[in-house]
Protein backbone atom coordinates (compact mmCIF):
# COMPACT_ATOMS: atom_id res chain seq x y z
CA UNK A 1 0.00 0.00 0.00
CA UNK A 2 1.40 3.56 -0.86
CA UNK A 3 1.34 5.81 1.67
CA UNK A 4 1.16 9.29 1.92
CA UNK A 5 2.51 11.74 4.58
CA UNK A 6 0.35 15.05 5.09
CA UNK A 7 2.53 18.12 6.40
CA UNK A 8 0.01 20.49 7.99
CA UNK A 9 3.02 22.65 9.06
CA UNK A 10 6.66 23.83 9.09
CA UNK A 11 6.97 22.70 13.08
CA UNK A 12 6.44 19.53 14.26
CA UNK A 13 4.61 18.97 17.81
CA UNK A 14 3.37 21.96 19.59
CA UNK A 15 5.57 23.99 22.13
CA UNK A 16 8.42 25.88 21.30
CA UNK A 17 8.46 27.03 17.82
CA UNK A 18 11.97 26.75 17.54
CA UNK A 19 12.42 23.16 18.92
CA UNK A 20 9.35 22.30 16.92
CA UNK A 21 11.23 23.66 13.55
CA UNK A 22 14.51 21.72 14.20
CA UNK A 23 12.57 18.37 14.75
CA UNK A 24 10.31 18.94 11.35
CA UNK A 25 14.19 19.85 9.82
CA UNK A 26 15.59 16.72 11.25
CA UNK A 27 12.22 14.15 10.40
CA UNK A 28 12.61 15.23 6.85
CA UNK A 29 16.05 14.94 6.53
CA UNK A 30 15.72 11.69 8.28
CA UNK A 31 12.73 10.40 5.66
CA UNK A 32 15.06 11.51 2.87
CA UNK A 33 17.63 9.10 3.80
CA UNK A 34 15.42 6.11 4.82
CA UNK A 35 15.50 2.36 3.29
CA UNK A 36 11.47 3.15 3.00
CA UNK A 37 10.48 6.65 1.72
CA UNK A 38 6.54 7.38 1.15
CA UNK A 39 4.84 7.59 -2.41
CA UNK A 40 3.29 10.83 -1.75
CA UNK A 41 4.42 14.00 0.64
CA UNK A 42 1.31 16.77 0.70
CA UNK A 43 1.81 20.12 2.04
CA UNK A 44 -1.06 22.12 3.61
CA UNK A 45 -1.52 25.30 5.71
CA UNK A 46 1.60 26.40 7.07
CA UNK A 47 3.22 23.39 5.66
CA UNK A 48 3.52 24.84 2.22
CA UNK A 49 6.46 26.57 3.35
CA UNK A 50 8.68 23.73 3.44
CA UNK A 51 8.14 23.36 -0.07
CA UNK A 52 9.46 26.97 -0.87
CA UNK A 53 12.69 28.63 -1.43
CA UNK A 54 14.34 29.47 1.97
CA UNK A 55 13.03 26.19 3.37
CA UNK A 56 15.89 24.22 5.16
CA UNK A 57 14.50 21.02 4.49
CA UNK A 58 14.27 22.24 0.51
CA UNK A 59 16.85 19.77 -0.23
CA UNK A 60 16.01 16.97 1.52
CA UNK A 61 12.76 17.01 -0.10
CA UNK A 62 14.03 17.59 -3.72
CA UNK A 63 15.59 14.44 -2.93
CA UNK A 64 12.63 12.64 -2.27
CA UNK A 65 10.98 13.97 -4.96
CA UNK A 66 14.02 13.10 -7.11
CA UNK A 67 13.89 9.13 -6.40
CA UNK A 68 10.28 9.19 -7.09
CA UNK A 69 8.19 10.44 -4.49
CA UNK A 70 5.38 12.89 -5.46
CA UNK A 71 5.51 16.04 -3.81
CA UNK A 72 2.23 18.30 -3.99
CA UNK A 73 1.44 21.72 -2.14
CA UNK A 74 -1.72 23.06 -1.51
CA UNK A 75 -2.53 26.12 -4.00
CA UNK A 76 -4.97 27.61 -1.70
CA UNK A 77 -2.48 27.61 0.93
CA UNK A 78 0.12 28.68 -1.68
CA UNK A 79 -1.94 31.80 -2.65
CA UNK A 80 -3.29 32.56 0.75
CA UNK A 81 0.13 33.06 2.13
CA UNK A 82 1.60 34.90 -0.62
CA UNK A 83 3.85 31.56 -1.71
CA UNK A 84 2.99 30.52 -4.57
CA UNK A 85 5.70 32.27 -6.82
CA UNK A 86 8.35 30.60 -4.13
CA UNK A 87 7.54 27.30 -4.31
CA UNK A 88 10.50 25.02 -5.22
CA UNK A 89 9.77 21.52 -5.39
CA UNK A 90 6.86 19.54 -6.36
CA UNK A 91 3.54 20.64 -8.06
CA UNK A 92 0.63 22.97 -6.99
CA UNK A 93 -1.60 20.81 -5.44
CA UNK A 94 -6.17 20.97 -5.45
CA UNK A 95 -8.72 20.11 -2.62
CA UNK A 96 -10.57 17.73 -5.55
CA UNK A 97 -6.82 16.13 -5.90
CA UNK A 98 -5.98 16.05 -1.90
CA UNK A 99 -9.64 14.56 -1.00
CA UNK A 100 -9.26 12.17 -3.62
CA UNK A 101 -5.97 11.25 -1.94
CA UNK A 102 -7.54 11.43 1.58
CA UNK A 103 -10.34 9.15 0.81
CA UNK A 104 -8.20 6.98 -1.32
CA UNK A 105 -6.61 3.39 -0.78
CA UNK A 106 -3.09 5.13 0.34
CA UNK A 107 -2.00 4.72 3.91
CA UNK A 108 -2.26 8.40 4.79
CA UNK A 109 0.34 9.57 8.01
CA UNK A 110 -0.13 13.30 9.49
CA UNK A 111 2.45 14.58 10.50
CA UNK A 112 1.92 18.37 12.69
Amino acid sequence: MARTLWFLSDTLGSGDEQLGKILMRNFIYSLARGEQRPARLMFMNGGVRLTCEGSESLDDIKLMAEAGTIVKSCGTCLDFLGLKDALAVGEVGDMSGSAAVLAGDSDVVTVA
